[in-house]
């Protein structure tokens, strides 16, 4: 066992604080289901769960590490310690996307906000190159359009906002 840097702490209470205030904000939404006995917030719980059980195995494998992990940067040297400056607002940025993507849902749809959030996330992930920049978002965003507005005849958010209202409509014609 090894002694835990500052940033490691840091990061499985931020954690272990989202799942918390995720599970509190899972009464809000919480009603009984006629054919499901766990209500609406069932599955919601389960990844919440999900996330304290990954926060600490990942907390635990890191007290059983024998040296500090490192993430590749062939930016900073080749390496940078995984919990120095770099690494809190990579885990910032990371956080904040999915915040960011579902407040701009609304107002610009999901048929043009998807694909930039996919690409921005990819990004955030280390890949780089353009070819998968590119391809892996556009093949995600095909399949699961595909799927709702094809199969399963389901409305995904086609926006407000002047402009992303039309080609969202234009897009699902064009689709069907």
């Amino acid at each position: 066992m090894r002694r835990l840097i500052p940033g490691q702490w840091f990061e499985v209470a931020a954690w272990i604080a989202f799942a918390a205030f995720a599970y509190a904000a899972s009464f809000t939404f919480d009603r009984e289901i006629e054919m499901y006995r766990f209500g609406a917030a069932g599955w919601p719980r389960v990844v919440i769960v999900v996330i304290v059980v990954a926060a600490v195995g990942q907390f635990l494998q890191d007290l059983k590490a024998g040296q500090p992990a490192t993430l590749h940067d062939p930016g900073n040297g080749g390496k940078f310690s995984e919990h120095g400056p770099q690494f809190y607002v990579r885990m910032g940025i990371t956080l904040a996307l999915p915040i960011v993507y579902a407040s701009l849902l609304n107002g610009t749809g999901y048929y043009f906000t998807t694909p930039l959030f996919l690409a921005a996330y990819l990004y955030m992930t280390g890949v780089r190159a353009a070819r998968p920049l590119i391809l892996v978002p556009l093949v995600i965003y095909v399949v699961v359009t595909f799927i709702f507005t094809r199969i399963l005849y389901v409305g995904l958010p086609v926006g407000y906002w002047p402009g992303f209202y039309d080609f969202s409509n234009w897009l699902i014609v064009l689709i069907r």
